[in-house]
Order: structure tokens, then sequence, then C-alpha cells
């Protein structure tokens, strides 16, 4: 036995999102399956409420990878659905207002290692991602944005606005979540999110409407205390 890790060992850090407890609610992971690429998952977390319902719709789906050749350590590209509804029942949630967000993201970011990334797509039509969109278009940083603060309080320290092209045909826009491989690395990711947000800060724009100022504030605030506490 040499305890090298394989792919059954590397998959099972999907399944550890499985019955996870988000204050009352309960993730559970469906429609696990294989991709046409080695290592890949599809797979989808539904949302389950203390009565047992189950979301209508998966609060996230995507793609697990366990990571590859030339290095390459696992990583998530994922849809995030803000705003659920429960079969058979009339039970709207919305996970922002209910504080779950942020305890959803950071399970998210236990499953993947050092080295290893999560990007997250804001193209859809909940209100993170209207918000998401309207901030980069003004030029705020993408790790105080909505969905780009999630990523940073995941253990992402470095957030890029990205637009992958996949096989020919543009895919969704999404924020790319670097997880730093070692201390040196960290260090050089949490300067260069420091910069980005010094430089907004110095130079924002007039133009920017007052709900979105104050939540890039707000979170420009809450990752710089969180940076030079690192120092």
């Amino acid at each position: 036995m040499t305890g090298k890790k394989g792919p059954k060992a590397e998959n099972e850090r999907l399944k550890a999102l499985h019955d996870q407890a988000l204050d009352g609610y309960k993730l559970l992971l469906k429609e696990v399956k294989q991709l046409r690429l080695s290592g890949w998952r599809g797979f989808k977390l539904h949302l389950q409420n203390p009565e047992g319902l189950l979301s209508a719709e998966p609060v996230i789906k995507g793609i697990y990878s366990r990571g590859g050749k030339d290095g390459v350590k696992p990583w998530l590209d994922v849809d995030y659905r803000e705003e659920l509804e429960f079969r058979n029942n009339e039970e709207n949630l919305s996970l922002r207002q209910e504080y779950l967000d942020l305890k959803l993201f950071k399970a998210l970011g236990t499953i993947i290692p050092l080295g290893g990334h999560l990007m997250v797509s804001y193209e859809g039509e909940n209100n993170i991602h209207k918000e998401t969109r309207q901030s980069l278009s003004f030029n705020i940083p993408p790790a105080v944005t909505p969905i780009g603060y999630l990523i940073f309080k995941a253990g992402f320290q470095l957030i890029k606005d990205w637009y992958l092209a996949e096989g020919g045909f543009e895919g969704p826009r999404k924020l790319w979540g670097e997880k730093a491989p070692d201390e040196r690395w960290e260090k050089i990711f949490l300067e260069r999110t420091s910069d980005q947000i010094s430089h907004f800060l110095e130079k924002k724009s007039d133009l920017i409407p007052q709900e979105l100022e104050d939540t890039a504030l707000k979170n420009s605030q809450d990752i710089i205390q969180i940076i030079q506490g690192r120092k």
C-alpha cells in the first residue's frame, strides 16, 4: 500500500458536501455523473428545508474536477441560484437574506485544496447576478462584487473576471477564484487584491448607483481588514 490518492479518494471531496447542515437546512447531492473528460463530474446540490422539502431547483449545479496532469488541482465550475422555491410549498427563500450564502460558499471552499480554484457564473437572473454584472461594468473589483465577495470569503484570495471560450463558443461569464498553493503565493494574491481595492477606493466613479457603491464599500472594508489581519 502506497497511500497514494486515487480517483476514488479524490471524488470523496465532492461527496463531502452531501448532508451538510446550513442553519436548519441541509445540502443534498444529486445527479452526480461522469462527464466526457476523465475526472470531471457533473452534479447538482439541492437545499432541503427544515420540513424535509427539497428545493425545486438546485442551489448549485456544475462541474467538479479532481484535477489532473501538469499539477492541476481540483476545481469547481458552477452556477449559483440565490433565490429558491420549495416543492409542494409556497416558501420562497433568499440565501442572502437568511445569511446562508456565506455558509454555502464556505462549504464549497472546503472541498478545494490549496492551489485549486472555484468558478461561479454571473450570467443568471437572480439579483446577485445582476448586481455583479452591474458592479463589474463600473470597474468595481471582482473581489468586492456580490459573487466575488462570497468566493473570497470561501478561501480564495484572488478573484478574476473570466470570459471563457469553450469549443469555439463563448462560455458564460464567470468570476474565477484562486486559492493560493502556499504562504508565499497567498501573500502575493492578497497584495494584488488589496491593490485592486485601494485603486478602486481612490478612483471610484461618481456614477456608481448608491446601492452598488454601498455594497462595494462594505465588502472592501471587510476584505481589507482580513488582509491586514494576516500580515
